[in-house]
């Protein structure tokens, strides 16, 4: 336990004196921080996850969504959002179960690095500034006259170094509760989220992904 808090605390030290804080992240390294499909199953409570071949390019749906502070908020690693001067690369799985377009349950993982810890930082600090005026907020969107699933946000959460927002998926029995998490760390930002079947209780298993990626990076 004392270990676990030592990972979130800054100036946290061993008995001989060294910080705990993680390092910088070398671009070459990203990869190694994603996380096995089977331990993605395990924090969500569902097997049979298949993860897709990891992606290094960043989306644009600004062509769907103008409005940027929703843009970040509604889908992960949006271009437009993050400033191509100062990241300088990126990986991103998607890990669903099963793997179809009719999925149960699906995470999306990513890490981004920066050039500096003050770079990543700045973004985490945007971030919330963005995403707080597109909380407790409806999308219906539409694209070629067909429905994308509705997107419905909740209240936005908010600590030193992570920003989380709930949000449910579809319609139906195709509803799904999820979760939605920025999470910075040295020079990278992590930036997961997770979704379930519809449920009551609030899902945070994408900050629990987070937050185990943030582990495998070196101290």
């Amino acid at each position: 336990m004392t270990a676990a808090v030592c990972l979130l605390t800054v100036g946290c030290g061993t008995s001989g004196g060294q910080s705990t804080e993680p390092k910088g992240v070398p671009e070459s390294a990203l990869g190694g921080l994603l996380l096995a499909p089977d331990r993605i199953g395990t924090i969500l409570g569902a097997s049979g996850m298949v993860a897709h071949q990891p992606t290094d390019v960043m989306a644009d749906n600004s062509n769907i969504i103008s409005n940027l502070d929703c843009l970040g908020a509604w889908q992960i690693n949006q271009a437009p959002v993050y400033d191509p001067t100062f990241w300088k690369s990126m990986r991103q799985q998607v890990v669903r179960s099963p793997d179809a377009d009719s999925w149960s349950e699906q995470v999306v993982q990513s890490v981004v690095s920066w050039g500096t810890r003050d770079g990543a930082q700045a973004f985490f600090d945007d971030s919330v500034t963005r995403w707080s005026k597109c909380t407790n907020h409806t999308l219906n969107i539409r694209v070629n006259d067909q429905p994308l699933p509705k997107w419905v946000s909740g209240q936005l959460s908010q600590g030193d170094r992570e920003l989380s927002l709930p949000y449910t998926r579809g319609t139906g029995d195709s509803t799904r509760s999820c979760q939605h998490v920025i999470r910075v760390a040295a020079n990278v930002v992590f930036e997961v989220a997770a979704c379930k079947p519809k449920q009551d209780a609030p899902v945070t298993q994408a900050a629990e992904v987070a937050a185990a990626m943030e582990a495998e990076m070196p101290h």
